[in-house]
């Protein structure tokens, strides 16, 4: 097997808790051909210091707050490696991710424009596991562009081709949240292939800082948005009747998460979207919730469903 360069790029903005760790499991790669770059996005914390301790063991820069896309692309511009591994600040390599990646991308025919991706670990703050789900492989028959809206990996989880994504000019600084959803659906719109190998490369530090804006729970109505505009801008077809059920249901599911912060006015934005797309598949929730949204609409839905889960104690053991 070759031993290609992989660069591995960390976005940091304020993250001294955890950047000194995210930095480690770089560095104690089993793969060894390595450069890691840490891009220091206008910390106002002991970032920076923390990064520098590590001396010429990284490259790193810094400069004035601009945002992780914009500090990924940085990366990305300095960055010489064929491959390329992007981890946030707060998240964390497993040992073999490099090696075990970089040999099952070998595998791949140089014909075949096509990327390898695993699962990622899902933690809190202190690190401890939280529940998750491994991610499902695409099916030979099924729709790459319906499948990577719905099993969309996380930032991590793939070992990118740095010529790829040069083609499609990097991360989209404009997007706030999520952008690793856009970065690889415009990937597959641009006919990269992802192929999926089970088990874990990373954990991904889940922890929220701050609460919903009024603008904050319109992000993902917007992102889904783009996201219909660029598949039809780029197939040039209208949608699928796959990739209209999948936008409908995730427009469904994040109108439900803001109604519960208290966004109705929103969340109605949501539903209308969803129910636009698809009104015969849009509603996503267990029983008898979809039933309650028939009788009551979303709002009195969500709140009865709420209620009754209150009324049900669980089962002693």
């Amino acid at each position: 097997m070759n031993h290609p360069l992989v660069s591995i790029i960390i976005p940091c903005y304020n993250n001294e808790a955890f950047v000194k760790q995210a930095i480690e499991s770089a560095l104690q790669q089993t793969y060894t051909n390595v450069e890691i770059i840490v891009i220091d996005d206008g910390s106002t914390d002991s970032s920076l210091e923390i990064i520098r301790s590590f001396e010429n063991h990284i490259q790193w820069e810094t400069g004035s707050n601009q945002g992780a896309p914009k500090a990924r692309n940085l990366g990305l511009e300095v960055a010489r490696g064929e491959y390329i591994k992007f981890l946030d600040a707060d998240d964390i390599l497993l040992g073999d991710c490099l090696k075990n990646q970089v040999e099952r991308a070998s595998q791949i025919s140089s014909e075949r424009k096509a990327i390898v991706y695993g699962d990622a670990i899902w933690i809190n703050r202190d690190g401890e596991t939280l529940p998750s789900n491994p991610l499902l492989a695409r099916q030979t028959d099924e729709d790459p562009i319906a499948h990577i809206l719905s099993q969309c990996p996380l930032t991590s989880c793939p070992l990118h081709k740095r010529d790829y994504l040069l083609e499609i000019a990097g991360f989209d600084p404009s997007i706030p949240k999520g952008q690793e959803h856009d970065l690889h659906l415009r990937l597959v719109l641009a006919g990269v292939d992802f192929v999926y190998h089970s088990g874990a490369v990373y954990q991904y530090r889940e922890y929220s800082n701050r609460g919903l804006s009024s603008k904050g729970a319109m992000i993902h109505f917007e992102i889904l948005q783009q996201q219909r505009k660029k598949i039809k801008e780029q197939t040039r077809k209208p949608l699928s009747a796959d990739v209209r059920k999948i936008l409908a249901r995730r427009f469904w599911a994040y109108g439900r998460s803001i109604l519960r912060e208290g966004y109705v006015v929103e969340a109605k934005s949501y539903f209308e979207a969803a129910r636009k797309l698809d009104p015969q598949n849009c509603i996503i929730g267990n029983p008898p919730y979809p039933m309650l949204v028939q009788l009551l609409g979303a709002t009195k839905a969500e709140y009865f469903t709420h209620k009754l889960k209150g009324l049900v104690k669980p089962t002693p053991v």
